[in-house]
């Protein structure tokens, strides 16, 4: 679905309301009925983000792609640990499917260990443990280009952002499988991960499977929004 012309042009980067531009997620606040943002609270946060991060590696050309999933994202409000457990799961997934085939069972090792932390209680302890297997697990060592091996090494040091209070075992095991899948990826990956654009058309896929993956978690209904509907909600707020 192409991008309707009776709304801002999608581009990348963050925008003012009267540019007359706009990325995906301000999109998504503008039809939510919300105060014009990128970060829309109708929108669960890890979806959000990558969505914005979807939105500004895509080219011009290619950012009509993310239109059909607009509707999705928004309505997307509910949050647990289990959920954004299955979530870092569903990416360290995404990663894997990445992989050599000789590669992946060290990675799929550590997201069984992750799944089975769903549903148990931890302690502090475990998500300090999950930390220190995550951070000393060995990137691996290939022939990939110096721009796809700091990709995957980039993404491999995203646990200690993550580190809050509120982070539980469940969630933090399913970080050190994503960490994991990172790190094996440095050397054994068969995509065109250092290429940004091509990466990110790969991206608005997985985007969609996060989706997926939030609806088949909580229930939701999956609700496709058509070009007309857009039409009519933009017509209310206008």
């Amino acid at each position: 679905m192409p991008t309707p012309d009776f709304l801002p042009s999608l581009s990348a980067g963050a925008h003012d309301a009267e540019q007359g531009e706009a990325c995906v997620m301000e999109y998504v606040s503008l039809l939510a009925g919300e105060e014009w943002s990128d970060r829309p609270e109708c929108t669960h946060p890890l979806l959000a983000h990558e969505a914005r991060t979807t939105n500004d590696l895509l080219r011009d050309g290619d950012r009509s792609r993310l239109v059909p999933l607009i509707g999705r994202l928004f309505g997307t409000t509910e949050d647990s640990p289990e959920l954004r457990a299955r979530l870092r799961i569903a990416k360290a997934r995404q990663v894997i499917a990445l992989l050599e085939p000789s590669a992946r069972p060290r990675a799929l090792a550590a997201v069984e260990r992750a799944e089975s932390w769903i549903g148990r209680e931890g302690t502090d302890d475990d998500v300090r443990a999950a930390f220190d297997a995550a951070m000393s697990f060995p990137i691996a060592q290939g022939e990939l280009d110096p721009e796809h091996v700091e990709f995957h090494t980039a993404m491999s040091r995203m646990f200690p952002f993550a580190m809050t209070p509120e982070l539980e075992a469940a969630e933090a095991y399913a970080l050190t499988a994503l960490v994991t899948a990172h790190r094996i990826a440095a050397g054994e990956c068969r995509a065109d991960c250092g290429n940004g654009p091509a990466r990110a058309r790969r991206m608005v896929k997985d985007l969609a499977g996060l989706v997926d993956t939030y609806d088949e978690v909580t229930g939701r209904i999956p609700h496709e929004v058509t070009a007309d509907q857009v039409r009519e909600m933009a017509d209310v707020l206008s």
